[in-house]
């Protein structure tokens, strides 16, 4: 094969290479949205109990599991049994960090329901637990794509 046969054929090939590992979830990590990038993730501190000036309840947090859109951000919702347990939010928003610290849930109320809430900007995202340094997809997510390594991530939509 000439040189230049080389690099027709290579021209050619190359990007349908290049998008069949994209479409199969080739990459090192999930693909992400100019919208998905870390400086978008804020996270928002839980309610406090009620409130000083009027003594009214704070708001209930959504329970469900999964990921929750609500007017103050996303709601993350992950039941684990166990006391003791460290579990992490990673996903496109924060550089899959799997022990950011700002990304570390919480459950104050010791109902087994890991929560935190963050303000995410339109976009699609993707998204893990870490649990005790274990990656686990969200069963509740209400979609999933390819995690480049086998398995799935969960994925959502902001609006």
């Amino acid at each position: 094969m000439t040189s230049s046969t080389f690099s027709r054929l290579a021209s050619v090939l190359a990007p349908a290479l290049v998008a069949t590992l994209v479409a199969c979830g080739g990459a090192q990590q999930p693909a992400t949205t100019p919208a998905t990038t870390e400086a978008a993730a804020t996270v928002v501190p839980p309610p406090a109990a009620g409130s000083a000036a009027t003594g009214a309840p704070a708001a209930a947090l959504p329970k469900t599991p999964g990921p929750n859109l609500t007017p103050d951000g996303v709601v993350f919702n992950f039941r684990a049994e166990g006391k003791g347990k460290r579990i992490f939010l990673a996903g496109n928003f924060n550089g899959w960090n799997p022990s950011d610290e700002k990304f570390l849930m919480k459950d104050d109320d010791g109902d087994s329901i890991w929560t935190i809430t963050v303000k995410l900007a339109p976009g699609s995202y993707q998204y893990k637990y870490v649990v005790d340094g274990q990656w686990t997809k969200d069963p509740y997510s209400p979609g999933d794509a390819p995690d480049g390594y086998g398995g799935r991530n969960g994925q959502f939509d902001v609006k």
